[in-house]
């Protein structure tokens, strides 16, 4: 079979991810497709992947894919006569400290509401279901008997029978050498001289991924670690399971492991805290089905951990040490999409070490995104448009990628921060803000204030009461009765110009933007099934221009959809938001002490209005809106001036606020905020928006939004017991049945305890019709707390 000049669709890369999206996209109807591997299907991370399958994960999205994968995998041998290897052995994770312990009860609790089998149980059972290890210091485990194991090539090579048989063409020994583009768009893919050209391409090439991608000036912020685990030989407690038993899978988080039997021995892999990245220039160009080489010195601490918890390796023959390297990302997330760069580019990759439990899910995913244009399910956390070309940089990916690996078993404590790579993105008065003894984390390449407490007020990290309440309660009084700085210099700033930008807007936003100037606009970009893309504020500057403001991670997403939709309307737009600070002043005293800055008058500002303002020896503009509900300003000062407003709002007696006083007081008055409670599956009429849906303007999304009567509605909780400590994602019973989920939730100092917004669809009614609805309960880490809801803010309702 000779290559084809043209196809609809190419595929980069034979592992499993490349397989299963050629062979969903077949499924799906999708004609002419072409696979192209440079070595051999399997090779790559692939083949020496451990394939262990665990169904119970922190989040909905990535349950849901690996929940499909794992059905997935379990049919793939009936249809295509290929196995897999599927086995389920359930899986057994171990808790050796409090902390752990509530972290899997956590995720019991979530597994629980997608009806998942999982329960905790103590030491002595989780004896019994793994026999040869030591629980002198388990004090929990979760058992989640659904889970099991795969063989990693035989998925890929039954994925790529599938697809197969549905017509893709699969090419073995091939190498792709370059990626062309017309007119900004893909075009083509270069074999040497060979040329196909292409509709769409899609790079899923393991640790290659960022260099293939690079061809086509696309980003694609992943590296290599190397990943260590050792295979046994048979040993006599494994046999002595009988022909066709399986141990199930062995977490042992705390201590960096996870096992499994392997061919009547073992297999023992890790996580290990002092990871070793490893560049592709140093892997040689045929680098397919090989291995790095062994180091023990590096492996002896996981050894040690191994030999504490299985002290049948104490007499174990080693029968390799396998060291191959595996990609991650910057957050511990995969991603998936369109390049952003480049229309008609998709990219799948950096799988964090779950890329077999992932591939069937997510190959769906990304199948039924390209056919669809758009994504067809939740999957914010893995869109690759939360990365901006920045955060590509190399020097970043090198440091950070090695401590994503030695965390990946980390409890997810809130507070929970990298430690590489930071400073990379710094707000203008960032100076100020360490001054202020501000304690910062690392968001989306920003180093963003979280509260004014430093060090002393962040450790230790906790599931229960953080050490930070006392010092962001004095914060929250702040914005209530004072003037408190909050520095949301890190929002996107997208200037619009041109004779049709106010046409362009009304098509792009949900409210009426023909707004007189001076006014700003509160509004969402919509996709055309009416989900939500984004959330933002758009000032009217001029008769042709408008500035948004948007949120820190979505100036990527928004620029994207705005080229998308420009079509022939007669307007520019561009990112300005290094060109800018913005900095909340929030808090009765917000006017006094703006006013004692200045010499002139600070003008009288209608709520959703802005002028122009001095601010000591700086020149801004004053908006009268605020992210928390309070009174207060949101000033946007250019960023050479920054310092200078700063300066003087601090000498005029503003204090500061960092993220977490303005969560707490963003939850208690209602206000929704993207990637939690407005996502792309979330209509405006779900997140009781509707009324900033301006009928009659053609907005994106309008159209599926008419007649819309949503089924579910985003809600305040409020929480009986000052006890419950909620983070997110929390299942949410009425009357005993499952309704909903958390999606955002605070410590409330106005009420004592915690508050709440979650996404339910019962009793609806009842909450049309009464102001609050108690009977709730929302499960934390196995235990249920009653709560009462209401659909109006939290501040106002209870």
């Amino acid at each position: 079979m000779s290559l084809p000049s043209q196809a609809r669709t190419v595929i980069i890369g034979g592992g499993v991810v490349g397989c299963s999206i050629a062979y969903h996209l077949a499924r799906e109807g999708r004609k002419d497709i072409v696979l192209l591997e440079r070595s051999k299907l399997t090779s790559g991370t692939t083949w020496h992947a451990a394939g262990l399958v665990r169904r119970l994960r922190p989040s909905t999205t990535l349950t849901k894919l690996i929940n499909y994968s794992i059905d997935l995998y379990g049919e793939l041998e009936t249809e295509t006569g290929q196995a897999t290897g599927w086995t389920q052995t359930g899986s057994l994770t171990l808790a050796t400290n409090p902390d752990r312990l509530t972290n899997i009860k956590r995720q019991v609790s979530l597994g629980r509401a997608f009806g998942l089998e999982a329960e905790v149980v103590d030491a002595a059972r989780a004896k019994k279901l793994w026999p040869l290890i030591e629980v002198d210091d388990v004090i929990g485990a979760a058992w989640s008997p659904a889970d099991g194991r795969v063989n990693p090539s035989d998925v890929a090579l039954a994925l790529s029978k599938g697809a197969r048989s549905r017509g893709v063409q699969i090419f073995e020994d091939t190498r792709v050498t370059g990626l062309q583009k017309k007119a900004g768009r893909i075009s083509g893919v270069e074999i040497g001289e060979h040329l196909i050209e292409a509709g769409e391409v899609v790079i899923a090439s393991g640790l290659w991924s960022r260099e293939v991608a690079a061809m086509a000036g696309a980003h694609m912020p992943l590296y290599a670690c190397e990943h260590f685990y050792i295979l046994t030989k048979p040993l006599e407690e494994v046999q002595a399971l009988g022909k066709g038993a399986h141990l199930p899978t062995l977490n042992d988080q705390d201590a960096y492991l996870y096992a499994r039997d392997d061919v009547e021995g073992l297999l023992v892999g890790s996580f290990e805290p002092h990871a070793k990245g490893i560049s592709t220039k140093d892997l040689p160009a045929d680098f397919s089905f090989d291995l790095l080489d062994e180091n023990w010195d590096h492996f002896m601490p996981m050894m040690e951990y191994a030999l504490r918890r299985i002290p049948a390796l104490e007499k174990a023959e080693v029968r390799m040490l396998l060291n191959g390297p595996e990609s991650f990302t910057l957050d511990s997330q995969f991603m998936l999409g369109e390049s952003p760069e480049v229309p008609g580019l998709f990219l799948m990759g950096g799988m964090n070490s779950t890329g077999i439990a992932l591939a069937g899910g997510a190959g769906k995913a990304m199948a039924e995104w390209i056919i669809a244009g758009e994504p067809t399910m939740e999957l914010n956390e893995a869109d690759i448009r939360r990365f901006s070309p920045e955060m590509n940089v190399l020097g970043a990916l090198e440091a950070r990628i090695p401590e994503v690996l030695g965390r990946h078993y980390d409890n997810p404590y809130p507070g929970r921060s990298m430690g590489t790579a930071r400073g990379q993105r710094r707000s203008p008065i960032h100076t100020g803000l360490v001054a202020a003894g501000a304690q910062f984390e690392g968001r989306g390449g920003w180093e963003r204030a979280v509260h004014f407490g430093g060090a002393d007020a962040h450790l230790p990290l906790t599931f229960g009461a953080p050490q930070w309440r006392d010092t962001v309660g004095h914060e929250v009084a702040a914005c209530r009765s004072g003037a408190a700085i909050l520095d949301q210099s890190a929002f996107g700033k997208i200037m619009v110009q041109g004779p049709d930008a106010c046409a362009f807007l009304n098509h792009l936003c949900t409210a009426q933007m023909d707004i007189a100037e001076g006014r700003i606009a509160y509004t969402q970009i919509l996709n055309a099934r009416g989900g939500v893309e984004s959330d933002l504020t758009v000032q009217r500057h001029g008769p042709e221009t408008y500035l948004m403001i948007v949120g820190a991670g979505e100036v990527v997403r928004d620029m994207k959809r705005m080229r998308d939709t420009k079509g022939e309307f007669r307007v520019e737009f561009t990112d300005v938001t290094s060109g800018y600070a913005i900095v909340g002043l929030a808090g009765a005293k917000a006017r006094e002490v703006l006013q004692a800055t200045s010499s002139s008058p600070v003008p009288v500002i209608k709520r959703f209005g802005f002028a122009p303002v001095e601010i000591g020896l700086a020149r801004a503009w004053a908006g009268q809106l605020s992210f928390t509900g309070e009174e207060g300003f949101e000033l946007y000062v250019p960023s050479d001036m920054a310092m200078a407003a700063h300066e003087t709002l601090v000498a005029a007696g503003a204090t500061h606020a960092g993220l977490y006083a303005s969560g707490s007081l963003r939850i208690e008055s209602g206000f929704r905020a993207f990637g939690h409670e407005l996502t792309p599956g979330t209509t405006p009429h779900e997140a009781g928006l509707g009324a900033f849906c301006a009928a009659g303007t053609g907005f994106v999304g309008e159209e599926a939004l008419k007649n819309y009567v949503p089924k579910r509605r985003i809600v305040s909780l409020l929480f009986d017991d000052p006890n419950a400590i909620p983070i997110h994602d929390e299942p949410i019973y009425f009357h005993g049945q499952v309704v909903g989920q958390i999606t955002s939730a605070a410590w409330s100092y106005r009420f004592g305890r915690s508050v709440a917004l979650a996404m339910i669809n019962a009793p609806l009614d009842r909450l049309a019709a009464e102001d609050t609805v108690p009977g709730f309960e929302v499960e934390i880490a196995c235990h249920r707390f009653t709560a009462r809801a209401s659909l109006r803010p939290a501040k106002e309702a209870f």
